[in-house]
């Protein structure tokens, strides 16, 4: 759930731009897999915050996957193995599955449109 008041501070990242093939799919994805909440601002565009409200972000329409290894950015989760359950049912896939006996709690998935991204799992 998005609190009501960002948080502001030197060095935070406050704002990312993902870019999507299907800009309703997209939409629909992180929302169903990880329940940002979905805006839209004075321009039409669709804007999320991310589960915190900390971080918000866009995304922008793009002809083909962006498939060039770039900035990685992880989402934090509390249940790797349930989220990408729940990333597969909604249409991502898995790149490298969550091992819980490897000691690294992560995973790294691609959605839709081929974004690859990671999640951390907290707690360990």
């Amino acid at each position: 759930m998005a609190s009501n008041e960002p948080i502001f501070g030197h060095g935070k990242i406050c704002y990312v731009e993902i870019p999507a093939l299907d800009i309703d799919a997209a939409v629909a994805f992180y929302q169903k897999v990880f329940g940002w909440e979905i805006r839209s601002d004075n321009q039409g565009n669709a804007n999320f915050d991310d589960g915190t409200g900390g971080v918000s972000g866009m995304w922008f329409k793009v002809d083909e996957p962006v498939t060039t290894s770039g900035m990685r950015v992880s989402i934090m989760v509390d249940d790797a193995q349930k989220t990408l359950e729940e990333i597969v049912a909604a249409g991502g896939t898995i790149v490298d599955p969550f091992d819980p006996d490897s000691g690294i709690p992560i995973a790294r998935f691609a959605d839709p449109s081929g974004n690859v991204w990671t999640i951390y799992q907290h707690g360990g």
